[in-house]
């Protein structure tokens, strides 16, 4: 998380904000102008019955019914009617017109059947337009070409069931079979940009209703060219538009910060020119060479390569470099070089904290410090002495004497020298048959992680960084150390094995060299976000001051 904020922090942050920012706020806009423009949103006010219970006509004592037989015979009419009310609206940006309708809006009520419909709340000209459209289907040819009737043609056919219905007993009633109509269709709806209209449909329950309860179905369909048709009931205020241009005024926000930030730091560290030599510390060479690519790939005038030689090796590869040299090579070192004469300068870069590492088939996740102390010293020299399982002789896996690495292991671990070399395949004292401990040497830490994870009974030491790497790939484990897991949080807790990563020059570099370009690029907040990527704490804070542990007298 912390790499993540430094990166987004930085100058490479900028640009993606921009550009997240830049497409959150105009997708909605796109959508809504581009994309779908045109919208059409429907809301169902009313469905429910009309008339009244013929219940409520009856005497409630003696059942008797009270009620004038006209009006009995007006509610019974009444009684499996229900109401259903639709607001249609068009709220996209667009007119729509008959041509943009690849399928009429349409609506259908279950098993009811229409009776009538009419438009309302509507403007004289809008009114005119959806009532010439409207037009009513049934279930079995719900096709505009065939099996529909206008509105006019209803209205008709409603006023002589509504005529038979009434008319006096002894009149004869004329026989007319009419249509079942199930569904109601908007043909060659216009609606102008914002307005709106009301659809009132009157509908019966079907011919085998016999009470009870009224249907309220309602289904909706149609399609939009470049549009959409959507229930108002189901639309959320916190709608994905909504989301995206709050977050695209978020990363706004955080991106004018930034520009603002930027500003007050001043100008970034320059580009150099010409080819600068990084050598020294295996544990830190595969993070220097990812920020010195990093640099190249910004300044195309530079050449920067590393090494790994170790940290002994580098620091006395610096020390008879002519003067006219001096800005060519700059050195890794694990911890202060004691041997560093009074002419080198250092320049912290990193905390450094490191991790006993063993092989998988071990089976062991801590020691203590006296545990370590005597697997290097030949006290011990089979796992079943320090923990319970299969006897598994112990080998030991260290690094050269030109290692920084194992300085600071043995100074801060082991009190002590490691033990001399006994072994060249790390399995057999094929140098030393007479040696307490069967040790063996690698030049590099990824050569000491390889020899840890093929060799059974294996144990060695390695940068964190490096060693969660080698655990993800399942043949090395990292354990505790006095039941302290390897972190730079546990430093205050008393874990021990740590450094400091520094830099050596040659005095102090020129003001226009490429060594002092790339030693203010190492300070700037783009080197500490890969830093923390990586896994280290860089000794340069956010605010140019030097980090805590990188200021202590026993880093």
């Amino acid at each position: 998380m912390r790499a993540l904020a430094e990166v987004l922090t930085s100058d490479r942050g900028i640009v993606p904000i921009a550009v997240v920012a830049g497409a959150t706020i105009l997708a909605p806009i796109v959508d809504r102008y581009v994309i779908r423009r045109r919208r059409v949103i429907y809301r169902e006010l009313y469905n429910s019955k009309i008339g009244l219970n013929p219940v409520t006509l009856s005497d409630q004592e003696n059942g008797a019914v009270q009620a004038d037989p006209e009006l009995v015979r007006t509610v019974q009419l009444l009684e499996p009617l229900s109401v259903v009310v639709i607001r249609i609206r068009n709220t996209g940006s667009f007119d729509i017109g008959p041509d943009d309708w690849e399928h009429p809006l349409q609506f259908t009520f279950g098993r009811r059947v229409v009776w009538d419909a009419r438009v309302s709340d509507a403007k004289d000209g809008l009114r005119e337009v959806v009532r010439n459209g409207l037009e009513f289907f049934t279930h079995d040819q719900p096709t505009p070409e065939s099996g529909t009737a206008r509105l006019s043609g209803v209205r008709a056919l409603l006023s002589q069931r509504l005529s038979g219905f009434l008319r006096q007993p002894d009149t004869p009633a004329p026989v007319a079979q009419a249509p079942q109509w199930h569904g109601v269709r908007l043909e060659q709806l216009s609606l102008k940009r914002r307005e709106k209209f009301k659809l009132v449909v009157v509908l019966r329950e079907p011919d085998d209703w016999r009470g009870g309860p009224l249907s309220k179905e309602l289904d909706v369909t149609g399609r939009l060219s470049g549009g959409r048709i959507k229930d108002e009931r189901k639309q959320r205020w916190l709608s994905w538009p909504v989301v995206t241009v709050a977050i695209g005024v978020l990363l706004t926000g955080a991106l004018l910060s930034m520009l603002i930030v930027a500003a007050s730091r001043g100008p970034a560290p320059g580009c150099g020119s010409g080819t600068l030599a990084v050598h020294g510390s295996s544990a830190f060479a595969r993070i220097m060479k990812g920020i010195a690519t990093e640099y190249d790939a910004q300044c195309p005038g530079a050449t920067i390569t590393t090494q790994a030689v170790g940290s002994v090796s580098a620091v006395r590869e610096l020390g008879p470099l002519p003067a006219d040299q001096k800005d060519s090579l700059a050195v890794l070192s694990d911890g202060k070089a004691s041997d560093a004469g009074p002419d080198l300068v250092t320049q912290p870069v990193a905390v450094l904290v490191y991790s006993l590492v063993v092989n998988k088939s071990v089976g062991v996740d801590h020691l203590s410090s006296e545990q370590v102390r005597g697997i290097f010293s030949g006290k011990y020299t089979n796992w079943a002495q320090l923990r319970e399982g299969p006897a598994v002789p112990i080998r030991v896996v260290g690094r050269g004497q030109e290692s920084g690495t194992r300085k600071t292991f043995e100074a801060k671990v082991l009190g002590a020298a490691e033990s001399g070399l006994s072994s060249d395949d790390c399995r057999t004292p094929n140098r030393d048959p007479r040696a307490a401990v069967v040790r063996c040497e690698r030049g590099t830490t990824d050569d000491l992680l390889h020899a840890v994870g093929d060799t059974p009974g294996a144990i060695g030491y390695a940068d964190v960084p490096a060693a969660k790497i080698a655990a993800a790939n399942g043949k090395v484990a990292m354990a505790k150390l006095d039941d302290r897991f390897p972190d730079v949080t546990s430093i205050d807790a008393g874990y021990r094995f740590w450094t400091v990563e520094y830099l050596y020059t040659k005095g102090v570099p020129e003001n226009d060299s490429l060594l002092k370009q790339f030693i203010d690029y190492l300070r700037s907040s783009t080197a500490r976000a890969e830093l923390q990527d990586a896994g280290y704490t860089p000794c340069v804070t956010k605010q140019g001051l030097l980090d805590q542990y990188c200021t202590r007298p026993d880093a």
